[in-house]
C-alpha cells in the first residue's frame, strides 16, 4: 500500500474538492449544469492529481530504497570491521604512492601504534629495510605482478624485533598503471626460531655424524691394532704363571684388566662395524619373555626382583634383527640392575599406540641429575664405575637401524625410566 499511498490520497482529496466545487457551484450559486465540460475539468482534474502522486510516490520509493541500501551498507561496513578488528592478521591497505590507507585492530596490538598515527605514512616505515625486500617490491610492480609474498623483521614501538610474514595483492588501472596494494601480514617470529633452531640442530647432527664417522674409523682400526700384541702379551703371561706360581694373585689381576679390555675392544668394534642386520618378523611378548628369563638368574643374585607386564602388547609383531633387538633389551635391563647394588625392583611394562610399542624399564635405583643425563648415549660416557660407555651408545645405533627411538626419564634420587619405541608391523 505505501507504494500507492500518495495516488490513493491525492485522488480521494481530489474527488472530495471536485464534488464541494459543485456543491458550491451548482447548488449553492445555481448555476445551470454544463455536462461536457464538467466530465472534461473533473477528467483533466483527477488524471493530473494521479500524475503528480505518482511522481511523488515513485520519489518515495527511491528515497525509501536509498535509505535501506544506506542501511544494509551500514551494517555491511560494521560487520566488516568487526571481522576485521577480529582477526590475528594485520590487514593494510597502500595507495599508490606506498601510503598506508588502512589498518585493523591487530595492527595496534601486535606493533603497539595506535592506527591513528599510522594513516597516512609510508608503508616501509615499519620494517627493517633490506635490499631484497625493497628489490621484490619493485620486480612485482615492473613485472605487473597481481600477487606476492614475503619476509621481513618488524620493529615494535617499544623497539622489539619480530617476523612477519607478509601476503599482497597489487591493483593497476586500465592503463596499468599501479595504485595501490591490499594484504595480511602474519607474526612467524615463533616459526622462524623454530626454523632456525632446526636448522643448527641439523647442522649440529651433521657434524656429531662427521666426527662419530671418523671416530667409528678410528675406534676400528685401534682396536685391531691393540688386539693383535695384547693376545701375544696374554700369551706369554700365561707361560709365566706356570713359572711363578707365588704370584697367582697378581696374574689374576693382570688377566682380569686384559680381559676388561678385550671387553672394550668388542665393544669398540661392534660400535664402529656394525653386524649385519636380519629383518625378519618376531612376536615382541616373545622376545621380551627370553631376555628375562635370561636376565632373571642375575637379578636374583643381585637381590632384584624383575616384575613383568607384557598384556598391552600381547600378539603385536614387530620387524627387526631378533639378536640385536636382544642385546638392546639386555643392555638396558642390566642397567636398571646395576643401578640397585642395593636390591629393589625392576618393573618391565609395555603399552601401544595405533602405530608403535613403547617398553618400559624402571628402577628404584638413585637416579641421574640433568646434566649427566644429557651426556647419556655419548659414547666412553658412562655413570657406572667399571662401564665402559659404549653399551647405550650401540643401543641407540641399533634402534636408529629398527626406526626406533630411546627415551631417558630421570631424578636423583628417585631411579630411572628408559622407554624404547618400536614400529609395529602393519597388516598390510
Amino acid at each position: 500500500m505505501r507504494k500507492y499511498q500518495a495516488r490513493i490520497i491525492s485522488i480521494i482529496l481530489a474527488m472530495i474538492f471536485i464534488m464541494f466545487w459543485d456543491y458550491l457551484f451548482y447548488f449553492i450559486g445555481k448555476n445551470p449544469i454544463n455536462w461536457p465540460v464538467d466530465i472534461v475539468y473533473t477528467a483533466v482534474t483527477l488524471v493530473s492529481v494521479w500524475m503528480l502522486a505518482y511522481y511523488i510516490d515513485e520519489k518515495q520509493q527511491l528515497v525509501k530504497k536509498m535509505k535501506d541500501n544506506e542501511w544494509k551498507y551500514k551494517q555491511l561496513s560494521e560487520e566488516k570491521n568487526r571481522i576485521m578488528d577480529n582477526l590475528q592478521e594485520i590487514v593494510f591497505q597502500t595507495n599508490a604512492k606506498g601510503e598506508i590507507t588502512y589498518l585493523n585492530q591487530a595492527w595496534a596490538s601486535i606493533t603497539g601504534f595506535s592506527i591513528s598515527e599510522c594513516m597516512g605514512t609510508m608503508y616501509n616505515d615499519y620494517f627493517i629495510k633490506e635490499k631484497h625486500v625493497a628489490d621484490h617490491i619493485n620486480t612485482q610492480i615492473q613485472n605487473k605482478a597481481s600477487s606476492g609474498m614475503f619476509t621481513a623483521k618488524y620493529v615494535t614501538k617499544n623497539g622489539t624485533i619480530f617476523w612477519g610474514e607478509v601476503h599482497y595483492k597489487l591493483y593497476y588501472d586500465r592503463d596499468d598503471q599501479f595504485t595501490g596494494s591490499l594484504g595480511t601480514m602474519s607474526d612467524i617470529t615463533e616459526r622462524k626460531e623454530a626454523e632456525d633452531e632446526l636448522i643448527e640442530i641439523n647442522e649440529r647432527l651433521a657434524r656429531e655424524s662427521q666426527k662419530l664417522s671418523i671416530t667409528s674409523e678410528l675406534a676400528a682400526g685401534i682396536a685391531h691394532e691393540v688386539r693383535n700384541p695384547l693376545t701375544s702379551v696374554s700369551g706369554f703371561l700365561q707361560i709365566m704363571k706356570t713359572q711363578y706360581p707365588d704370584r697367582k694373585d697378581y696374574f689374576d689381576i693382570i688377566f682380569s684388566e686384559i680381559k676388561r679390555i678385550d671387553l672394550v675392544l668388542s665393544e669398540l668394534l661392534l660400535l664402529a662395524k656394525p653386524q649385519a642386520i636380519t629383518f625378519k618378523t618376531h612376536q615382541l611378548n616373545e622376545i621380551l619373555k627370553q631376555v628375562t628369563t635370561l636376565l632373571d638368574t642375575n637379578a636374583i643374585l643381585s637381590n632384584i626382583v624383575i616384575e613383568k607386564n607384557f598384556k598391552e602388547t600381547d600378539g603385536c609383531m614387530i620387524n627387526g634383527d631378533e639378536n640385536q633387538l636382544k642385546q638392546v633389551f639386555i643392555n638396558i635391563i642390566k642397567n636398571g640392575i646395576e643401578a640397585m647394588p642395593q636390591g629393589g625392583v625392576v618393573t618391565i611394562s609395555t603399552a601401544k599406540t595405533a602405530s608403535h610399542a613403547v617398553i618400559s624399564v624402571k628402577d628404584e635405583g638413585s637416579g641421574m641429575p640433568q646434566e649427566k643425563l644429557k651426556q647419556i648415549g655419548k659414547p666412553f660416557y658412562s655413570t657406572k664405575e667399571k662401564g665402559t660407555g659404549l653399551g647405550l651408545p650401540i643401543c641407540l645405533r641399533i634402534l636408529k637401524e629398527h626406526d626406533g627411538e630411546l627415551k631417558i626419564e630421570s631424578e636423583a634420587g628417585k631411579g630411572s625410566v628408559f622407554q624404547v619405541v618400536l614400529p609395529l608391523k602393519s597388516d598390510s
